[in-house]
């Protein structure tokens, strides 16, 4: 059966032999398995990680060619799929021990041999080839053994990036810190053979007193890598030191650095470098030319990157007023950092979406005109593309743009970390079952993002599966109780599942972690808490709040949440009211028109019937 198996994986290989694209996405997608069950699949059967199996099934190819035809070594590299002769060079002579063309020659050059030494020959191969069968035999008993005894070998090789300790006496440089970390998870992330913990599931580890094994552990990976950073008073040098360490808590690799921290950019493609060649990974060239890139070489624009990047990831009105000018300095810095585009278009499209923090379309002309900028710049950047979508649906309610879209990327063979939006439309266009498998292939790929477990529990809550929707945020609550979008989305779930009192401690958590903002979601929450608790006085004091944003021209789709409140109530007539009202001020929410469960009992309501039309959810029926 293995054999059978292991021929499968070879056959598939060989018929996308001279696709340099080919991968083990493309592998899993063949096969009709998901990644991750690839990786473990192939493995087993084969000793060595899918990635390394078709490498080695290109190089025997290779090796067959050579010996086999005219073809020269340059000519023979296309053939089985490598992009760049020099690399297809180094991995050939790595595996064979000798350079392709020495191979060939010495494959031309063997001589006959008589016949004597024919049946000499064939004798020593049939003792040899016995000699194997009896090793192979105790080695397939020990691999058996080994099965059922649970000693397997890791499948592959995984890191955690912890967050760089500020180690200055002054602890003013959390922001280069956090600079460093990031790009260095970023740079890490895109090696085909590593896998990487997100930021987001490092970042409960910051300053923590655990031992490393211990948060190994918890991450769920082999290696650690652990860094400090101290800066002299009064001067831009910095000491930075670096350990990669293994699960048992053993170091791997050390090192010290002394910088200016101008010369970070430099410091960051070294570090990965270093961790790449301790773990004896081969780089292909798209991935060395990945951990070699700059984002820019203006290394003040970079340093204002930085810390505008780091006022963002605190993500509140506050620290989004301090990171815009930061932004703007670098893009006059550098007018083709795209980078900087991005991260200043990230502030305005969400602090205009459920946050409130900006005016809803001056946000969204804002963040458009950056992103529409850095396409000139990089038309194939996904994470613009992913952005640009993100805008049309929310914000321009495009529908049959974001149809388009959303059927692209259905068809990839392999799903990046670009979920948000895409999950989110097929929600809320009543593709439940198909957003829960588009889910579960984004929770194998990347099992430490928050927001794939509300999401989970959202699908199964709408497939009518209440028990398992509680069952994953029960069992996802305590790694995500810092973590706004899980809290802020987990509280609306439990609201919908009636779970009150579980929704009412997920939003005095996030009135601990966030006691500067208070968008429309939760007043709204607050207000219909305080009128089912019978303070109707406080209701109507929550619901003047919603009002007074609402006058205010404030993001956040207030007028959406006082529809909800009057919903609930069974206040129709002030639902329609409002309902209208969100439709004229374009409101974001309003995209949650066609499955939102507290508006059920008046879907067959003629009113209802035009916001849906009016809105587009008829036009990709």
């Amino acid at each position: 059966m293995e054999n059978a198996i292991t021929n499968k994986f070879r056959q598939i290989i060989l018929d996308h032999l001279d696709d340099d694209k080919f991968d083990v996405s493309h592998l899993a997608s063949e096969m009709g398995w998901s990644k991750s069950h690839t990786f473990r699949k192939v493995r087993s059967i084969t000793g060595v990680s899918a990635n390394q199996f078709i490498k080695k099934t290109r190089l025997q190819e290779a090796a067959k060619l050579l010996s086999g035809t005219d073809l020269n070594a340059s000519e023979v590299s296309y053939k089985v799929g490598f992009s760049s002769p020099s690399y297809f060079n180094k991995c050939f002579s790595k595996y064979y021990g000798i350079t392709p063309g020495d191979y060939k020659i010495k494959k031309t050059e063997t001589t006959s041999i008589n016949d004597a030494d024919l049946i000499s020959a064939s004798s020593r191969i049939r003792k040899f080839q016995y000699i194997l069968y009896v090793l192979g035999t105790l080695l397939f008993i020990v691999g058996i053994l080994s099965i059922f005894t649970g000693k397997k070998e890791s499948q592959e090789i995984s890191i955690a990036v912890l967050y760089f300790d500020d180690h200055s006496p002054e602890s003013d440089i959390q922001w280069f810190c956090n600079g460093l970390t990031e790009e260095i998870i970023e740079k890490l992330a895109g090696i085909n053979d590593l896998l990487v913990t997100s930021r987001t599931s490092v970042k409960q580890f910051r300053n923590s007193d655990l031992p490393i094994d211990e948060i190994a552990k918890a991450l769920g990976v082999n290696y650690i890598l652990e860094s400090s950073v101290s800066k002299s008073k009064n001067s831009d040098s910095v000491r930075i030191i670096t350990q990669l360490i293994n699960l048992k808590d053993k170091h791997v690799w050390s090192n010290t650095y002394d910088e200016s921290i101008e010369n970070s950019l430099k410091l960051q493609n070294d570090v990965s470098k270093r961790i790449v060649e301790q773990l004896d990974i081969t780089l292909s060239p798209e991935e060395k030319k990945n951990i070699d890139k700059y984002p820019t070489d203006h290394k003040e624009a970079y340093s204002l990157f930085l810390q505008a990047d780091y006022q963002n990831s605190l993500f509140n009105k506050i620290a989004f007023k301090k990171a815009i000018p930061l932004y703007e300095q670098a893009i006059a810095l550098d007018s083709s950092f795209i980078e900087a585009y991005m991260g200043l278009s990230e502030i305005w499209q969400i602090g205009g979406l459920v946050w409130g923090l900006y005016d809803e379309q001056e946000a969204w002309n804002n963040s458009k005109q950056l992103l529409l900028k850095a396409r000139t710049i990089d038309s194939t950047n996904t994470q613009l593309e992913y952005n640009l979508h993100l805008g049309y649906f929310y914000y321009d309610w495009d529908f049959e743009a974001m149809e388009a879209y959303y059927q692209k990327r259905l068809t990839k063979s392999s799903f990046d970390n670009l979920t948000g939006v895409i999950l989110d439309y097929g929600i809320k266009t009543g593709r439940y079952n198909e957003a829960y498998l588009i889910n579960e292939r984004y929770i194998k790929k990347s099992p430490k993002l928050s927001h794939l477990y509300t999401f989970k529990a959202e699908a199964l809550m709408f497939l009518g599966k209440k028990d398992a929707a509680l069952e994953v945020l029960e069992r996802k609550n305590p790694l995500f109780s810092d973590d706004f979008y899980y809290l802020r989305s987990s509280t609306k779930l439990y609201f919908y599942l009636r779970e009150h009192e579980k929704a009412r401690d997920q939003l005095k958590k996030i009135r601990m972690n966030l006691p500067n903002d208070n968008p429309s979601i939760l007043i709204w929450l607050d207000a219909v808490f305080a009128r089912i608790d019978g303070e109707n006085e406080m209701a109507t004091f929550y619901l003047d709040q919603l009002m007074q944003l609402y006058d205010k021209h404030s993001s956040g789709s207030p007028a959406w949440f006082i529809a909800l409140y009057y919903c609930y109530f069974e206040d129709y007539e002030k639902t329609f009211i409002w309902l209208q009202k969100s439709f004229d001020r374009h409101e974001v929410e309003m995209t949650w028109l066609r499955e939102e469960p507290l508006l059920i009992p008046i879907r067959n309501d003629k009113r209802y019937m035009d916001l849906y039309h009016k809105i587009g959810f008829s036009k990709i029926e």
